[in-house]
C-alpha cells in the first residue's frame, strides 16, 4: 500500500524547482437545482449549494476545489463557508505552493472545524501543483491501484414502486450497484423496496442500503431480519451517529455489515468504532475529513483495521469534486464497498468534460491536476443569491 507519507513526498523536477507563490482566490457560492429532490432521514435537498475555490498562482497556474455545503453532516452553510475560506486564505496567500506539509498544516490550525471549506482549498492546491508538474492529483497522492470504478446509483422514493422501476431504468443504462435510501417511509414499505430491487435485478448486482441516521434499534433490526434474504452488501448508518453499543448489537447479529457514515469525522472516530466492534466497514467523504490528504491517511487506517471502504461525494457535488473522491479511490490498495459520485444527480453539471460512465464504469479522469476543465460560464450562471 502507498503510505500516507508520500501523498508529501512529491518528486522534483524542472518545473516542480520553480517557486509557486500563490497570489489569488476567487470564491464562487453557487446553487444548482437537481433532477429529482433526494429524500433523506430527516431532509429533502432539491438544489445542490457548493461552493467552488479558484486558486492563482503568479506564474498563471489554476487550481480548481469543490465542496458541498451540508449543515446537518459538517455544520456549514454555503456563506459559512465563504467566511471560512477567506479566513484560510489569509494564513496561506504569498505562501509557495511546493512546500506542501507547510500549508496543509495552515490550512487545517486557520480555522477551527469547516471540513468542507478546508477540502475546497486543499483540492484546489492539488489541482494547481499537478497542473505545474503536469501530473495527476492520483500521482501525487502516491499512484494509482486502479483505472476505473464502479459508482453506485442511489434510489430514493416515497414509495417501493418508484424504486423498483427506477432500478430497472438505471440497470438498462448500465449500472450495476445501487444504494437505496431507507429510513424515509415505514419500516415495511422499506423492506418492499429492498426486496422488490432485489427480485427485480437479480442477485449478481451489487445492492446496499443507507438509513442516514433514521431508524431506531427496533426499526433497525426489523429491517435487517426482514432483508436478509436479499443478501445487502451493507447497511449505512442504521442509527443515529453516537449509538456505539446499538450499532455493536446490529453488527452482532452478523446477517448485514454495518457502515458508518456520519459517525466518521475523523481517523479517531474509525477507531472507536473498530475497537467497540460496532462496524464492517466506513464511507469516506473529503468535506467531512477535511480533504484529500486526510481521507487517504484513513482510508489507509480502516484497512489496517480490517473495514471495508466506500468514497463518496456528497449530494449533489459536480464532477469536479466526483474527480477529487475518484482520484482518492483509485489510489486506495483495499476498495471493497465502491464509490458514490454525484455529478449525475444535477441539474446542469458546470464543467466542460463531466465525468462519464462507460460499461458501469467511470474512468478516473487523466490529464494534469484533478483532469477536470471547469465551465467559467455555467459558474455564474448558477451563483447562489447573497444572503439578506
Amino acid at each position: 500500500m502507498n503510505h500516507p507519507a508520500n501523498v508529501l513526498a512529491l518528486r522534483s523536477d524542472a518545473a516542480g524547482d520553480q517557486p509557486l507563490r500563490l497570489k489569488r482566490m476567487d470564491l464562487h457560492p453557487i446553487a444548482i437545482p437537481l433532477t429529482q429532490p433526494m429524500k433523506m432521514a430527516g431532509v429533502v435537498i432539491r438544489d445542490a449549494e457548493n461552493l467552488f475555490v479558484r486558486i492563482e498562482s503568479a506564474d498563471g497556474t489554476v487550481g480548481w476545489g469543490e465542496a458541498a455545503s451540508a449543515p446537518t453532516m459538517t455544520g456549514e452553510t454555503l456563506w459559512g463557508m465563504v467566511t471560512a475560506a477567506n479566513l484560510i486564505w489569509d494564513a496561506i496567500k504569498d505562501h509557495d505552493a511546493r512546500f506542501r506539509p507547510l500549508l496543509i498544516s495552515k490550512i487545517r490550525n486557520a480555522v477551527y472545524g469547516n471540513s468542507s471549506a478546508k477540502s475546497a482549498i486543499e483540492m484546489a492546491l492539488l489541482d494547481l501543483y499537478g497542473k505545474r508538474l503536469n501530473a495527476g492529483v492520483s500521482e501525487l497522492l502516491g499512484g494509482r491501484h486502479r483505472d476505473t470504478l464502479e459508482p453506485m446509483w442511489m434510489l430514493g422514493h416515497a414509495t417501493p414502486e418508484e424504486d423498483i422501476t427506477e432500478a430497472r431504468q438505471q440497470h438498462a443504462n448500465g449500472y450495476r450497484f445501487f444504494k437505496l435510501k431507507v429510513g424515509t417511509k415505514s419500516v415495511e414499505n422499506d423492506i418492499k423496496s429492498v426486496l422488490g430491487v432485489r427480485e427485480t435485478l437479480g442477485m449478481d448486482i451489487k445492492l446496499c442500503a443507507d438509513a442516514n441516521g433514521g431508524l431506531t434499534a427496533s426499526t433497525a433490526a426489523r429491517l435487517i431480519e426482514g432483508t436478509a434474504a436479499a443478501r445487502l452488501l451493507y447497511l449505512e448508518q442504521p442509527l443515529p451517529a453516537d449509538a456505539i453499543d446499538a450499532m455493536a448489537v446490529l453488527q452482532g447479529l452478523r446477517i448485514v455489515p454495518i457502515g458508518l457514515d456520519e459517525s466518521i469525522h475523523a481517523r479517531s472516530d474509525i477507531e472507536t468504532f473498530a475497537a467497540h466492534k460496532a462496524a464492517d466497514g466506513v464511507s469516506l467523504k473529503l468535506i467531512k475529513l477535511g480533504g484529500m490528504i486526510e481521507t487517504l491517511s484513513c482510508a489507509k487506517r480502516a484497512a489496517e483495521l480490517g473495514l471495508s471502504i466506500n468514497v463518496a461525494a456528497k449530494v449533489a457535488e459536480s464532477s469536479l469534486a466526483s474527480a477529487a473522491a475518484a482520484h482518492v479511490a483509485s489510489a486506495i490498495e483495499t476498495f471493497d464497498w465502491g464509490i458514490s459520485l454525484t455529478q449525475i444527480y444535477l441539474e446542469h453539471d458546470p464543467v466542460l468534460n463531466p465525468l462519464c460512465m462507460t460499461q458501469g464504469c467511470v474512468a478516473v479522469p487523466r490529464g494534469a491536476g484533478l483532469g477536470i476543465d471547469i465551465d467559467e460560464h455555467a459558474i455564474r450562471h448558477y451563483r447562489a443569491p447573497s444572503p439578506a
